[in-house]
């Protein structure tokens, strides 16, 4: 059956909320409901223990069910890593054990990670993204549970990035996707991959955290600030709080499509209207 024909959940699953958007079938989706709750705190066996929770029983509810999903994870959920280029690897499994390699060796064993790759172009890095078996495989479970189909699962920097795309293929470009408590910070030079990092924010000051980890990496990499773009996926957050703490001149960008929610409203609902 074509995807037309079934409603459509986007779901965002992140360690303090989840959240869930239904729009109904058809060629111009309408959103129908909404719905997001918080994570309980505490000392889980994994991470994401309590989205998962959370969105057991927000699935088990049949206004929720009977539809497909796309799910977008926090970046929290995932580790990413840069692929030199490499003209002797050859073919998707060379390229999968050389992306498992680079990733242990910074964040350690990877054996038991699905290993995604977003090629750039031809003699520019690639992007490795590892995620935990053990999380998709539970998030799959969680929606054949319920009668859910799962149609899609990214992290949140991939699901923005492919929202944006075309504001980042031209020139010096810092791109940042924040959560409320981390940011993953890209660097991109005409488009091509250069650098990548995620870094925590601290709780009691988001937004001055924020614009001190964009401001080091940028230092870090030996630029001016001045002479790049610094790009911002940032649900609630706003040009003139960002003007009022740093002379870095910012561009908020946000999903495009009409039938989202205003995430300026509603900044919870953004990792899940990214899908």
């Amino acid at each position: 059956m074509s995807p037309l024909w079934r409603d459509q959940i986007r779901i965002g699953l992140s360690p303090s909320h989840v959240a869930l958007l239904r729009f109904g079938k058809g060629l111009k989706p309408r959103l129908t409901a909404k719905v997001a709750v918080a994570c309980p705190t505490g000392a889980d066996a994994t991470p994401w223990s309590s989205a998962l929770t959370a969105l057991d029983g927000l699935l088990s509810k049949p206004e929720w069910q009977h539809a497909d999903a796309s799910v977008v994870v926090s970046n929290g959920f995932a580790r990413f890593q840069l692929l030199p280029w490499n003209e002797d690897i050859a073919g998707e499994e060379e390229q999968r054990s050389f992306a498992r390699h680079k990733l242990a060796t910074v964040y350690g064993d990877s054996s038991e990670w699905e290993i995604r790759i977003a090629e750039g172009n031809a003699g520019t890095e690639n992007l490795a993204c590892g995620m935990r078996l053990k999380l998709l495989d539970s998030i799959t479970a969680c929606c054949n549970k319920h009668g859910v189909r799962l149609r899609s699962l990214q992290p949140y920097l991939m699901a923005a990035y492919n929202r944006v795309r075309s504001e980042l293929a031209q020139g010096n470009i810092w791109f940042a996707v924040t959560e409320p408590e981390r940011v993953c910070v890209m660097r991109l030079d005409n488009g091509a991959w250069r650098s990548i990092h995620c870094r925590s924010l601290a709780t009691d000051n988001p937004l001055a955290a924020l614009v001190t980890v964009l401001e080091r990496e940028q230092q870090l990499a030996g630029l001016d600030p001045q002479t790049d773009t610094t790009v911002l996926y940032a649900p609630g957050i706003s040009a003139a709080s960002l003007a009022a703490i740093s002379k870095t001149k910012f561009k908020l960008v946000a999903p495009s499509s009409e039938s989202n929610p205003d995430w300026r409203s509603d900044p919870q609902f953004a990792m899940a209207a990214s899908a």
